[in-house]
C-alpha cells in the first residue's frame, strides 16, 4: 500500500521533533552534573590587559595623573562600555519586529477555480502607534543615564586620585623635613659634644640629642610608610603594576572657590549624579506610557497567495491564482499584568525622585563639609607660613646661639627645635588636607 504525501510528510516531521526533543534532553544531562567545559586562558593576555606600564612625565602633577586614570582604569572603561551597550538598545526596541513567511503544502482544499497546491503568505506585526516610539524614548533615556553615570565615576576617580596623590605629597614633605631636622640635630649634636668636652655640659644632653635622633629615624620609617602605601594606591587607580615608579611630588597651589552658593547651585542642577538620576525619571515616564498604551491591541497584516491548478474537479475550473490579504490583531484580556505595569513604572518614578532627593541633600553636605574644611585649612595654613614657622625657628636659632655662649639650657634648645619642627610638619599636613578637601569640593559640585 502506497502512503499518501500528506501522511509522509506527517511521518517525516514527528521523526524530527522526535530527534530534536532527544538532543535537546541529552545536551541538558550532559550539563546536569555541573561539567563545565575548559577554556583555554591565555595568562599573558590577562596580565597585559590587567596592568599598563606606560610612561608619565616627570613633572607630573595630581591634575595629569587624574587624567590617565580617566584614560587607563578599568573600571571607568567598563562603564564606558556599558553606556555604548545602553544606546546600542535604542535601535533595537525601536525597530518593528521581523516579518513573517508561512508556506501551507498537502492535501489543501480545492476551490471553485481549481485545486490549490500551495499557500505562502507573508504578515507583519505592527504594534499598536506609540508603542514602538515610548520603548525607543525609555531606552535613550536609559542610555543618557549610564552616560552621567560615568562622569559622576569619572568625577570620584578624579578626587581618588586627587587626595591618594596628596597623601604620596605629604609623605614626602614629611621626609624632607625630617632628614632636613636630623641634619640639624647632628650639628646640635657637635655643639654639645663640644660642650661636654669644655665641661660645660652633661652626658645627660648628648643622651638626649641621641634620642631625638632616634625618633626621627622612627618618624622617617613611618613616613615611607605612608609614601609605600599611596604609591600603591596611586599605582592601581592608574591601572599600572605593583611597584610600578611614579614621579617625586612636588609643590602646588591650590586654589579654593570663593562662592559657596554657586557651587551648590551648580551640584544640584547638573552634577552627573543628579543628571543620572534626572534621567531615569524619564526613562520611567516613558515606561510608564507605554504600560498605558498596553491595553490597546498589536495588529499582523498580511498577505497570502494560493497557486491553483487548472485541473479541478470541476469542469469550470481556471487555474486562476488567488491573492488576498489579511488582518489580525491580540485580544488584551488580561488586564492584570498590564495594571502591574503600570503599577512599577509609577513605583520606579517615586523611588527615583526619593533617591534623587537623596543625592541632592548628601551633595550639599559634601560641599560644605569640604569648603569649610579647605576655608580653615588655607587659614591655618597662612598662619603657619607667616607667623608661627618663621617665629618658632627664630627661637630656636636663638636658643642654639645661647646654648653655645653657656647661657641657655639644652632642655630650651630641643624644646624649641621641635617646636619649629611641629610646626613644619603641621604646615605640610595642612597643605595636604586642604588639596584633599578641594578635591572633594570639586568632585561634589561637578568639576573635574
Amino acid at each position: 500500500m502506497t502512503s499518501s504525501p500528506t501522511l509522509t510528510i506527517m511521518k517525516i516531521s514527528i521523526l524530527s521533533l522526535g530527534a530534536i526533543t532527544l538532543f535537546s534532553s541529552c545536551s541538558r544531562s550532559a550539563n546536569a552534573g555541573g561539567d563545565v567545559p575548559l577554556i583555554k586562558v591565555d595568562k599573558a593576555a590577562i596580565a597585559r590587559s590587567e596592568a599598563e606600564n606606560y610612561h608619565i612625565p616627570p613633572q607630573a602633577g595630581p591634575e595629569t595623573l587624574a587624567e590617565l586614570a580617566s584614560r587607563y582604569n578599568p573600571r571607568l572603561k567598563a562603564l564606558r562600555h556599558r553606556a555604548e551597550r545602553m544606546e546600542a538598545k535604542v535601535p533595537q526596541v525601536e525597530a518593528l519586529p521581523d516579518p513573517m513567511a508561512n508556506l501551507a503544502l498537502g492535501n489543501l482544499p480545492e476551490t471553485a477555480a481549481g485545486r490549490v497546491d500551495a499557500v505562502l503568505g507573508v504578515s507583519q506585526k505592527i504594534p499598536f502607534p506609540g508603542k514602538r516610539r515610548e520603548a525607543g524614548l525609555a531606552a535613550q533615556r536609559e542610555a543618557l543615564s549610564v552616560r552621567a553615570d560615568v562622569a559622576a565615576y569619572e568625577l570620584k576617580l578624579t578626587e581618588q586620585v586627587r587626595s591618594a596623590w596628596w597623601d604620596y605629597y605629604l609623605a614626602g614633605i614629611t621626609i624632607r623635613i625630617s632628614r632636613e631636622s636630623q641634619r640639624l640635630l647632628r650639628v646640635v649634636e657637635e655643639s654639645v659634644e663640644a660642650q661636654v668636652a669644655a665641661s660645660q655640659g652633661g652626658q645627660a644632653d648628648q643622651l638626649r640629642v641621641a634620642n631625638e635622633i632616634t625618633k626621627i629615624d622612627r618618624d622617617l620609617a613611618e613616613a615611607r610608610s605612608i609614601e609605600n602605601v599611596a604609591k600603591a594606591r596611586l599605582n592601581s587607580l592608574l591601572n599600572r603594576p605593583a611597584g610600578a615608579p611614579l614621579p617625586a611630588p612636588t609643590h602646588r597651589e591650590v586654589d579654593l572657590p570663593q562662592n559657596l552658593q554657586s557651587l551648590l547651585v551648580r551640584a544640584e542642577t547638573r552634577h552627573p549624579e543628579v543628571v543620572s538620576a534626572a534621567n531615569r525619571i524619564e526613562a520611567f515616564k516613558h515606561r510608564l506610557t507605554r504600560a498605558k498604551l498596553e491595553k490597546y491591541p498589536n495588529f499582523t497584516v498580511g498577505v497570502q497567495g494560493a497557486a491553483v491548478a487548472s485541473n479541478g474537479l470541476a469542469p469550470s475550473a481556471n487555474g486562476d491564482d488567488q491573492i488576498f490579504g489579511t488582518m489580525g490583531f491580540n485580544i488584551p484580556l488580561w488586564q492584570e499584568p498590564r495594571r502591574a505595569m503600570i503599577r512599577e513604572a509609577k513605583s520606579g518614578i517615586a523611588e527615583t525622585q526619593a533617591l534623587l532627593g537623596s543625592k541632592r541633600s548628601d551633595l550639599r553636605f559634601r560641599i560644605e563639609d569640604a569648603y569649610f574644611r579647605a576655608k580653615t585649612a588655607r587659614e591655618v595654613s597662612d598662619l603657619f607660613k607667616t607667623r608661627l614657622i618663621p617665629d618658632a625657628r627664630q627661637a630656636y636659632e636663638i636658643t642654639l646661639t645661647s646654648y653655645a655662649a653657656g647661657k641657655e639650657t639644652f632642655t630650651n634648645v630641643i624644646d624649641t627645635w621641635r617646636q619649629w619642627l611641629t610646626y613644619q610638619l603641621q604646615f605640610a599636613q595642612n597643605r595636604a588636607q586642604l588639596g584633599k578637601a578641594v578635591a572633594t569640593l570639586n568632585a561634589a559640585a561637578g568639576i573635574k
